[in-house]
């Protein structure tokens, strides 16, 4: 029964979260003439969205030499063919939309000489399977790196900025502060219960990220949470280095620092228990990010400890292959999902909204993104 405190609104689908993927969904869903709201527990892009650092970086963490060991070279070559596909739809997108995108580039830095090692047979691989990809044995950042693999289609963009932009270029009803709390299957839909509010509607997406396993515990059988953390500081223009002017990531990808357009330097790591190496895995995820993050920071960044001007904290959504998940839950039938992003995903947050997307409404399979692959193998 609908107490008075919360009124029943209807509405074709319900798309919970508001970031970029959310967005997207919403805003393609909207333009096919659907009646969408979306229910945001906190802001638009208060989330992951909103603390991302904005690194359009083709592929998954761990390097392409590790997706082929672990993923075989076939799925790893379509995987990067996708994110590559999905870098392009995000840059299009935003300058259509209006937007700032810039294609910088991206370096990949190696810290130890097995990382090196692993650049360099990544860089032979992608060329052999026909991406752009440059490899040396030098710093160019005159750090201390040990080398540097770049990929020059790599861009940067406000994902913030962006997600705000896709929800206003269609007719979506967005509701912020409205965390949804229960879903339950009502006749042919669903009852999606939120604070304040209660929604009737035919379908419902979920794009939350790592919260999303705490509204529907079934999705934690593919996605847990990950756990990242960034500072925002001041450069020291004494410093006997080059300026940093393209974004790098380093140590599987795992920290990364980015010039801002304010001079100022982004850095950040993130962490998730079931990393590329097992020796590099850790029993406390904030233990390992706090602590790589600091050594990090004081190897190749040593004058940024005094000059820190923000730090920010929160939680992605990963999955244990890094390759994100899009499907729709056996129990409930009409909710569907598109998560596992995990801290490279905005490369994939247009793959994945398609996918979910024309799942819902082809009946498609979401393909290499399915979250049954493992049993259709």
């Amino acid at each position: 029964m609908d107490a008075p405190e919360h009124p029943v609104d209807t509405c074709d689908v319900v798309v919970v979260g508001a970031g970029i993927v959310g967005a997207a969904v919403a805003a393609r869903l909207a333009r096919q003439g659907l009646q969408v709201a979306v229910l945001e527990a906190q802001q638009v892009a208060g989330g992951a969205t909103g603390r991302s650092a904005g690194l359009l970086l083709t592929g998954l963490p761990g390097h392409y030499h590790w997706a082929v060991q672990s993923l075989g070279r076939e799925t790893a070559r379509a995987l990067w063919e996708l994110s590559v596909e999905g870098r392009e739809r995000l840059m299009e997108t935003a300058t259509r939309l209006g937007v700032p995108v810039e294609r910088t580039g991206s370096l990949a830095l190696a810290v130890t000489e097995e990382e090196a090692e692993a650049l360099r047979a990544s860089a032979e691989l992608l060329r052999e399977d026909g991406f752009e990809a440059w490899f040396g044995r030098t710093d160019p950042l005159q750090r201390g790196f040990l080398a540097a693999l770049r990929s020059p289609g790599d861009g940067v963009v406000d994902a913030a900025d962006l997600t705000r932009a896709l929800l206003a270029s269609a007719p979506v009803a967005v509701h912020t502060h409205t965390e949804v709390q229960a879903l339950e299957a009502e006749g042919a839909g669903i009852r999606v219960w939120a604070y304040r509010r209660a929604v009737r509607c035919g379908a419902v997406v979920l794009a939350a990220g790592g919260y999303a396993p705490t509204l529907e515990p079934a999705l934690s059988r593919w996605v847990s949470p990950g756990h990242a953390l960034r500072i925002t500081a001041r450069l020291d223009k004494g410093q006997n280095q080059p300026p940093l002017t393209t974004p790098c990531y380093t140590d599987y990808g795992y920290e990364y620092a980015r010039p801002l357009p304010d001079g100022h330097l982004l850095l950040g790591a993130w962490r998730y228990l079931r990393r590329p190496s097992p020796s590099e895995s850790s029993p406390d995820p904030d233990t390992a990010l706090r602590g790589g993050l600091s050594r990090f920071v004081r190897r190749y960044f040593p004058t940024v400890e005094g000059n820190i001007l923000q730090r920010q904290s929160g939680m992605v959504g990963c999955t244990p292959d890094g390759v994100p998940v899009v499907g729709v839950l056996s129990h409930l039938p009409g909710v569907y999902f598109a998560l596992g992003l995990g801290g490279w995903g905005l490369c994939w947050a247009f793959v994945v909204a398609e996918r979910v997307v024309e799942m819902m409404l082809e009946g498609t399979p979401p393909g290499l993104l399915d979250a049954e692959r493992g049993q259709k193998r």
